[in-house]
């Protein structure tokens, strides 16, 4: 069965005050202000292929150190 809801607080708030009880496992999926899953998002995977990145945290932990050094000089 599939929920909606939204976030309050910090707190999963289910449309029309559906309740589960406690201890249901539940999978969260994130929707863009569109109400698509932003797993559908057409940018997801783009660098996949990439072997010149290494690691992809380490990657993505340079790049926004990049945009951050941009974002002060600039």
């Amino acid at each position: 069965m599939t929920y909606r809801g939204i976030v309050q607080n910090g707190v999963i708030v289910l449309d029309g005050g559906a309740k589960l009880a406690d201890g249901t496992a539940v999978q969260i999926r994130a929707l863009d202000e569109n109400g698509k899953s932003l797993l559908c998002h057409p940018a997801l995977g783009i660098w996949r292929q990439r072997t010149d990145l290494g690691d992809p945290a380490e990657a993505s932990r340079r790049l926004r150190t990049q945009l951050e050094e941009r974002r002060r000089d600039g």
